[in-house]
């Protein structure tokens, strides 16, 4: 049985510079890219690989063990990237299919109309011409699509650029790329190559085996002990001592966690690196456990549901009956922000959220999405969504919300986003004034509960009485967005849907015919 340490918790702050840390960085990254070679082409195991190591370097055991750690990480990662690449192509190919025989059909009826009567105006017969050019430049990329991916599922070696790409291209074009000489340029490639190392953490008196934290008696001073690489013991002797301070900040007890960290002997893992946006400054990072803190605001007095709008973030509380008790729009910004900032606004807003959780004593409900799958389509869409997609910093508010809710001890579920917006417009909005946002948001709060959503009873048809109601709600999804019913319409659902009894959408989903889209393949 695996033994559990507790929760995983972060702490980093600024160290004080010392000259071994640069030779020091850059002989473990070269070490490193020594051993993700040999794991990949001798398919060497992890033991194998420390033993090799250890005798082509002469380093100690602890240092082996964490590079063939890493080595070991960033082949996993390097799979894991093949396969969501190869995912990737394949649904570009068949979204840029499926777009192409939808552009095939239409211009095909348009011709045929043209044929008959010809083009009602220039503008016309311009636009018809422009979508031909369109259908071979999609062909021709369709193709291009499918050559990358017989290329991907035919190599098995697995490719990485240590240093970044960018830069490493950049030696094809110096001056373009602010270099003078190509000496500039092997400067900062060898400075990006370096300026790092890393050991794993160990269950013993300071947290670790080469590297170890001790407390100092001064509050919040700690001594960071590095055993130097054998390499490196005749320069700057075996043992290097280094202090660093670790403060409580913005409610994160963080001084408290690495206390409780080395009196209990957990391991700390622990990585020192170079910031180069930051004046060259060295920082060290420690992974280590703290008690898990236990879930005290939870589900039995409610829910508030989260749901992502475009330029806001919609916040409801459900009352554990069901009923809406509380909402709140919270309007952010992503066009014109760095990426940093937009980080930083998603923060704020998690804060109010595991606020407002707290102070109604209940938890909160996110829908588990997933935009991979959109994004790869994104070359078929408008290019304001794309824009939108590509801006929304979804996945760092969920995890910026995981994590506060894990330090506050607030319940987090993740439901299921299926028509969620079309069931909050159709049964809520009207009813309670709300827009298409917190409404969505009420539903989600609703579902975390466990409660139904029932359609209204003038839109079920009688053979759909047996049905699940995902089936009816998918059937009204499918109506409004065949018929590009606007959201605002749906204050008016009854007058908006009028006709969805007896309309067949089986045939309007079908293609008139058949096409093959031939690509040269």
């Amino acid at each position: 049985m695996v033994k559990s340490h507790g929760s995983l918790t972060g702490i980093e702050a600024k160290i004080e510079y010392h000259p071994a840390f640069e030779e020091l960085g850059a002989l473990y990254e070269s070490w490193k890219r020594s051993a993700v070679n040999w794991m990949q082409t001798e398919k060497l195991s992890e033991s194998e690989l420390e033993k090799r190591l250890m005798k082509q370097f002469n380093i100690q055991w602890a240092w082996a063990d964490s590079i063939a750690t890493e080595a070991r990480i960033c082949l996993n990662q390097l799979k894991t990237a093949k396969k969501n690449h190869y995912s990737k192509l394949e649904l570009q190919i068949q979204a840029k299919t499926t777009a192409a025989k939808k552009l095939i059909i239409k211009l095909e009826k348009t011709l045929k109309l043209a044929t008959k009567k010809g083009f009602p105006h220039i503008q016309a017969r311009n636009k018809f011409h422009n979508q031909l050019l369109g259908i071979n430049c999609k062909i021709q990329k369709i193709a291009s699509l499918k050559r990358k991916l017989k290329k991907l599922k035919n190599t098995e070696r697995l490719h990485i650029c240590f240093g970044s790409s960018k830069l490493f291209n950049a030696q094809h074009n110096l001056v373009e790329n602010g270099y003078k000489t190509r000496h500039d340029w092997n400067v900062d490639w060898r400075k990006k190559r370096s300026g790092r190392f890393f050991c794993v953490g160990k269950s013993q008196l300071g947290g670790g085996t080469m590297m170890k934290i001790f407390p100092l008696q001064e509050n919040g001073l700690y001594q960071l002990q590095v055993q130097l690489p054998r390499p490196l013991q005749g320069k700057y002797g075996n043992k290097i001592q280094l202090e660093f301070s670790v403060s409580n900040r913005d409610g994160r007890l963080r001084a408290t966690d690495l206390d409780y960290a080395i009196n209990n002997f957990k391991p700390i893992t622990i990585s020192i690196f170079r910031r180069e946006h930051k004046q060259d400054n060295w920082y060290i990072h420690l992974s280590t456990y703290v008690q898990e803190i236990p879930v005290v605001h939870t589900r039995k007095n409610g829910c508030i549901g989260i749901d992502f709008n475009a330029d806001s973030i919609s916040v409801t509380y459900v009352k554990w009956d069901g009923n809406i008790e509380y909402l709140e729009e919270i309007p952010y910004k992503w066009k014109n922000q760095t990426t940093g900032q937009r980080q930083a606004f998603m923060r704020n807003i998690v804060c109010q959220v595991v606020f407002l959780a707290e102070f109604f004593e209940c938890a909160i409900a996110i829908e588990s999405l997933d935009f991979s799958k959109k994004k790869s389509k994104m070359s078929e869409e408008s290019k304001v969504y794309n824009e939108m997609l590509v801006l929304l910093a979804t996945g760092i508010f969920r995890e910026a919300l995981e994590s506060r809710c894990r330090r506050f001890g607030v319940e987090l579920i993740k439901v299921n986003p299926a028509f969620t917006s079309v069931i909050g417009m159709i049964n809520y909005m009207a009813k309670y004034g709300l827009n298409s946002g917190t409404a969505a948001a009420l539903v989600i709060g609703r579902r975390a509960l466990k409660l139904s959503e029932k359609i209204p009873k003038c839109l079920l048809r009688p053979e759909d009485v047996n049905k699940h109601d995902w089936s009816h709600w998918r059937r009204v999804a499918s109506f409004i967005k065949l018929h590009r019913i606007r959201r605002t319409q749906l204050f008016q659902w009854r007058k908006a849907l009028e006709g969805i009894l007896t309309h067949s959408l089986w045939a309007e989903h079908q293609l008139s015919q058949q096409v093959h889209i031939e690509t040269g393949e």
